[in-house]
């Protein structure tokens, strides 16, 4: 059977474009303030011990899944979208905004326990209504409103996302909770009233897909466990395959992601120059994921889950090479920006390629259904391997680097950089002034990435003949490759 061109890619239209942008965005965006600002103000503001910030994470992590898997159900059984995401949203910019209460001092060791449980309880109150109305109810309607024709596309957009609310909140609003005067309380309330906004925009904006019916095809209990019992996993193996091949993608990011600044200040020795080629790198990377989820939705995923598996390993291996240039900035910029765009794109297409796929196998009447399934692999998993795994490549590979003595800024090194590593700040769990987080972290996840073949060995065998077969049942505007103009 021949390979099929798209012709033209079904048209979404202007409304949920629009709702696309607003809600992932705005959606990352108060993910960004949960998962990074609300643990800077425990540890500024409340107490640097590290089970206040971790109480804060697992108890989040564990609410966020527990909230898709059921939510994610009840949306399906209602046949609804837009009221959990519009009201969600609404709700989970009124509790992020409500964090100013806790405001701008700084509070006593003695009030430390019960400041924290505040807090904690506060963050799953947000938690509830941000992966109700986010993970569980617009990803879902994401699926609804897409086809196979125009989802690569789509989730390649999305997952631009948390890059665009990375920057947009380090420009626009990190001032704010910076320095000896922060602004904790206009910080929590502009970004918690911007995302009520958008909650509020959406009760006229948004629309739920024509096709989306009520499911009772079982009772409730039964819907929110079957995505969990072997004889579906089986049933529906490529989302899982899928998903399996996300969460690879997703750990790779992790292995390096969080120590992304010190990285580029101190270990690559950019300092406070880190900007150019960091933007470079992201712009870059962001053109290439447009370009390529353009692409794949006309020619067919199959012809890019091995090229993005292979950018993976290439630009972790390439940016781990780094070490071995002997302090050369120019070769350092030139591996890291290649380096680096090919580790960034390939985190960005995956999305377009293995998440898209999940959504193209996902049976209509259960795409709440799944939610949970993806957030447990996608971006559960994924964080706890990392969580572990991390510790022990830095421990293990980050050298120890001269006398290290205290200043205003931290702890850094005074002796000269050796082999390319320069000292960092002291923190993040480990022993302070220690271990130099290392350029293996790139090589480890240049290894991960090495593990998506696997997945993407079967996805790629199945989604040819999968593909033709969904285009036919779209009655989509296709023909051969072999007519398509040189």
């Amino acid at each position: 059977m021949a390979d099929l061109v798209v012709k033209k890619s079904n048209k979404l239209g202007a409304k949920i474009w629009l709702s696309i942008v607003i809600f992932g965005l705005m959606g990352q965006l108060a993910w960004m303030v949960e998962n990074m600002y609300f643990s800077t103000y425990i540890q500024k503001q409340i107490t640097t011990n590290g089970w206040a910030t971790s109480a804060t994470v697992a108890a989040s992590a564990v609410v966020a899944a527990l909230v898709t898997i059921f939510g994610g159900v009840l949306s399906d059984r209602l046949g609804k979208r837009k009221v959990f995401i519009s009201w969600g949203y609404i709700i989970w910019g009124l509790v992020t905004a409500s964090f100013a209460f806790f405001g701008n001092e700084h509070y006593d060791a003695s009030d430390v326990v019960w400041v924290v449980t505040i807090f904690v309880i506060m963050d799953c109150v947000m938690t509830v209504f941000g992966s109700l109305s986010n993970d569980a109810a617009f990803s879902s309607w994401v699926t609804d409103v897409t086809d196979i024709t125009n989802r690569g596309f789509v989730d390649v957009i999305l997952s631009i996302m948390p890059v665009a609310a990375l920057m947009i909140i380090f420009v626009g609003f990190g001032w704010m909770v910076e320095g000896d005067n922060p602004q904790w309380k206009l910080f929590f309330i502009i970004l918690g009233g911007m995302t009520a906004i958008a909650g509020v925009l959406g009760l006229f904006l948004l629309k739920d897909s024509p096709k989306l019916q009520p499911d009772r095809s079982g009772k409730y209990m039964q819907e929110v466990v079957y995505g969990f019992t072997p004889k579906n996993i089986k049933k529906h193996k490529m989302i899982y395959i899928c998903l399996i091949g996300m969460m690879l993608s997703g750990l790779a990011m992790q292995l390096w992601q969080p120590y992304m600044i010190m990285i580029l200040q101190y270990t690559l020795g950019f300092g406070d120059g880190f900007v150019l080629p960091l933007a470079a790198v992201i712009l870059l990377s962001a053109a290439m994921a447009v370009v390529g989820g353009k692409l794949m939705d006309k020619f067919g995923k199959d012809k890019f889950f091995y090229p993005v598996a292979a950018f993976g390993v290439v630009g972790g291996i390439l940016v781990y090479l780094i070490k071995f240039v002997n302090n050369n900035m120019i070769a350092t910029y030139i591996m890291f920006i290649v380096g680096g765009t090919l580790v960034e794109s390939a985190s960005l297409l995956a999305a377009g390629l293995f998440n898209a796929t999940a959504r193209d196998y996902t049976p209509a009447e259960k795409a709440g259904c799944f939610q949970g399934v993806r957030i447990i692999i996608y971006v559960t998993l994924p964080m706890i391997i990392a969580s572990i795994f991390c510790p022990l490549i830095i421990n293990g590979f980050g050298p120890i680097v001269g006398e290290f003595v205290e200043i205003e800024e931290g702890i850094f090194s005074a002796a000269a950089p050796a082999a390319g590593y320069f000292a960092i700040p002291g923190g993040v769990g480990y022993e302070t002034g220690n271990h130099v987080y290392p350029f293996e972290l790139f090589l480890f996840a240049a290894v991960v990435s090495l593990l998506m073949f696997i997945p993407t060995y079967f996805v790629h065998r199945e989604n040819s003949k999968f593909r033709t077969a969904k285009l036919a049942e779209i009655n989509a505007d296709v023909l051969p490759i072999e007519q398509v103009e040189e």
